[in-house]
């Protein structure tokens, strides 16, 4: 019987990798949330292809309405927040990541940066994920 050393490996070699990705900052189930965060950082490198995360603070809180309508793009009339809040099916919830990079600049010098992300929000992290699609 081939099959259960076989098999032993395959879980021996996986739980090697997701362990060497976690180490190096790289959880293998990033957020969509992270990955948008990640890619608009991306998007104002001079090189993109050398950003390297080295660290990341991934939170989520739920937060209060007054919380979530002090945010000056949602400057909108009492009827429309009240409209808003009854229409929810869920508290707004607070989504943060904090990530530490590192990427070459204009003359190539090797910089590290830290990046804040913060979306506040009425829908679930799943309906999100079913908004936002990257390929």
């Amino acid at each position: 019987m081939k099959i259960k050393p076989a098999i032993a490996a395959f879980a021996v070699l996986g739980v090697a990798v997701l362990g060497y990705a976690y180490v190096r900052s790289y959880p293998p189930f990033t957020s969509q949330f992270v990955q948008t965060c990640e890619k608009a950082i991306q998007e104002r490198l001079t090189d993109p292809s050398t950003y390297q995360r080295i660290d990341l603070e991934d939170s989520r809180r739920t937060i209060t309405w007054d919380e979530f309508f002090a945010e000056p793009e949602r400057a909108v009339p009492e009827s429309t927040r009240r409209f808003m809040m009854q229409s929810a099916r869920h508290q707004p919830v607070q989504y943060e990541a904090v990530i530490d990079y590192q990427a070459q600049d204009s003359v190539g010098a090797i910089m590290r940066e830290r990046a804040s992300c913060t979306l506040h929000s009425t829908r679930s992290l799943e309906a999100m994920r079913r908004l936002v699609r990257f390929g």
